[in-house]
């Protein structure tokens, strides 16, 4: 089998632990994740042979270590839908409470040390804040009851709504991580602040995956 030949969300269909995998190598796997393995590769330069070679280790390894996590695509409309907000919703929620103090705090103690940076962190955050606050309440209120009470036409209007926000989500993730040098942390930086970035990481990390499961799993089947 020729993985670049396939779509990037089909190997994490698979098993949703290869999403770590193309996580570190910065390729989207989730808002993006229908396009050609193959395509997207060449398309950001990637060493073909190297990057394989990586995959293929990364996937040996996780063969040797348990069964695959798959278990979502056997769940019906109502089980996963009830998976995605009691895990991803409800943790979504929590780190965001902890954010809202953690880059306020370190705002106020180090502005004087990179004011740009600073300012920067509390745009992007506070931007990222309000549309995955109101992300979630558009999902349990509107799009999650009519894919319940299987009014499909309506559902697929709703869900191309929900897929800009994936994207508009990404993308200020994406500028976060970039003004950020990667979450690398200054020499200057406290508890707080190296708190913030790790909760940042983790954020994301888990929004890709909740975007996975309802763009890759629960909306292709309408």
């Amino acid at each position: 089998m020729n993985l670049l030949e396939h779509s990037i969300n089909t190997l994490v269909k698979e098993d949703i632990r290869m999403a770590s995998f193309f996580q570190n190598e910065k390729i989207d796997f989730c808002c993006n994740g229908h396009r050609n393995l193959g395509e997207v590769l060449k398309e950001k330069g990637v060493d073909e042979k190297r990057f394989m070679n990586d995959l293929n280790e990364y996937k040996e390894a996780l063969d040797g270590n348990g069964e695959k996590v798959n278990f979502y695509n056997q769940m019906d409309n109502e089980e996963l839908i009830g998976y995605i907000r009691s895990t991803h919703h409800t943790y979504t929620r929590s780190v965001l409470k902890d954010l809202d103090q953690y880059v306020a705090a370190i705002v106020k103690a180090h502005y004087r040390h990179d004011k740009p940076l600073l300012l920067a962190i509390n745009s992007l955050y506070g931007k990222l804040r309000v549309e995955l606050h109101e992300h979630l309440i558009k999902e349990e209120v509107d799009l999650f009851p009519l894919i319940m009470d299987e009014r499909f036409v309506e559902a697929k209007k709703e869900i191309e709504i929900t897929e800009d926000e994936h994207d508009a989500a990404g993308n200020l993730l994406a500028e976060l991580r970039k003004i950020t040098n990667d979450y690398t942390l200054p020499e200057w930086a406290c508890t707080t602040f190296s708190a913030t970035y790790h909760n940042l990481q983790a954020l994301e990390s888990d929004l890709f995956r909740h975007i996975f499961l309802e763009n890759s799993i629960l909306f292709e089947r309408f």
